[in-house]
């Protein structure tokens, strides 16, 4: 909604306004070429024509020599901006190992059973479950005035941060019918990019370095990834960990007015909440995604971090927060009362979401929809869907 994104910079529309073209009132045609004489003009090495809008209002006719230039030509591009400089191309990629060829075996998420099982009992499903899935459908679909940005947090490492963003990243550019942004904004090379399938892109680094935070969408646009239809990626960082020039003011200045030209922004930002630049992330988000491992030590960081946005200014995050519980192996969520946790967050305000195992996720390269569980699937597009109606409420 409008009265919720006063924190959003507003583009200088003089610097994105191109005018049409104009012809200048001063340019005349230029003279008719002479036909050239029977004998060959006395050359002229050194001489240098000068331009036809300067020469003297009393010449004379045109003396033998070398022919005159041709007929100046309209100008197109009187009152243009001036052209975009190209993009400056990504620093050669350090040696190191491509782990799409560490892979052995790219597995589906479900078994061959279960998916044989599940196909068979499709036509019996119930009633009340195929509305709360037409439901999501209708949130995620439901139309902005004004970009959302929904920021992916995670407590801790290893929680699977990036996966659910890419995830819910792509649920949205599949239903959406506006663009979406993936935006990495993690110091330390976080995997969305990996999990995209990206490789060697341009950086929000170096998208701060060309100064395009008015510029219009075509002028950004060579800096963006494009993995699916309807969806942009901008990695954060590129070279060795530590090595990394990303900062609070970086997101601020060019991170933020990159969302405008997007309906929704998924931000992945790095692990834990303390620093500057996650701060920045968290107070201009519309809604935040909290990743935890579905254990109680898990549960435990999520309640010590709503406790630490309290203390710290960003208590109203609360009722916009989705808290996701990640499974790494098939009996990891059976040590974990979700049931307890989620009545527990639900007093704050929290909504909570668990995310079962599954396979073709745990191989940990880059994602395929068409090998995902089906629960992955669903859960994917409950997260998002919730995360948005949050996002606008």
């Amino acid at each position: 909604m409008t009265h919720k994104d006063r924190d959003e910079p507003r583009p200088d529309p003089e610097s994105t306004t191109i005018d049409p073209p104009t012809v200048s009132p001063r340019r005349t045609p230029a003279p008719t070429r002479p036909q050239p004489l029977p004998t060959p003009p006395q050359p002229q090495p050194n001489q240098q024509q000068p331009p036809t809008q300067q020469s003297p209002p009393n010449q004379g006719p045109a003396q033998p020599g070398p022919p005159p230039p041709p007929a100046t030509t309209t100008d197109f591009n009187a009152g243009r901006p001036a052209p975009r400089p190209p993009a400056p191309p990504p620093t050669a990629a350090e040696p190191g190992v491509d782990p799409e060829k560490l892979v052995l075996q790219d597995v589906h998420g479900d078994s061959r059973l279960r998916r044989v099982g599940r196909a068979a009992v499709r036509p019996f499903r119930p009633a009340d479950e195929m509305q709360r899935i037409a439901e999501h459908g209708r949130w995620i679909q439901h139309p902005v005035t004004t970009g959302r940005r929904i920021a992916v947090i995670g407590v801790r490492g290893g929680t699977g941060k990036s996966t659910v963003a890419a995830l819910v990243a792509s649920v949205f550019a599949r239903y959406r019918q506006d663009r979406v942004l993936a935006l990495d904004v993690d110091p330390e090379r976080g995997s969305l990019p990996l999990r995209l399938g990206l490789r060697g892109q341009y950086t929000l680094t170096d998208l701060a370095r060309a100064e395009l935070a008015t510029a219009s969408f075509d002028q950004v646009e060579p800096y963006l990834a494009h993995p699916l239809e309807r969806l942009w990626a901008l990695p954060g960082t590129r070279g060795p960990i530590g090595g990394a020039a990303l900062s609070a003011d970086t997101y601020r200045s060019t991170g933020i007015p990159l969302t405008r030209f997007f309906g929704v922004t998924i931000t992945d930002s790095g692990a834990g909440i303390r620093t500057e630049l996650h701060r920045a992330v968290l107070r201009a988000a519309h809604a935040q995604v909290l990743v935890a491992t579905a254990t109680p030590e898990g549960a435990a960081s999520v309640g010590h971090a709503l406790d630490w946005m309290a203390a710290n200014g960003l208590q109203a995050l609360h009722p916009r927060t989705i808290v996701v519980f990640t499974a790494h192996s098939p009996t990891m969520a059976q040590g974990l009362d979700v049931k307890r946790a989620s009545e527990v967050l639900t007093e704050v305000g929290a909504g909570v979401v668990r995310m079962g195992y599954d396979r073709h996720m745990a191989v940990g390269a880059a994602l395929d929809p068409s090998r995902l569980a089906q629960a992955t699937h669903v859960t994917a597009v409950t997260i998002a869907a919730e995360a948005l109606r949050r996002s606008v409420s």
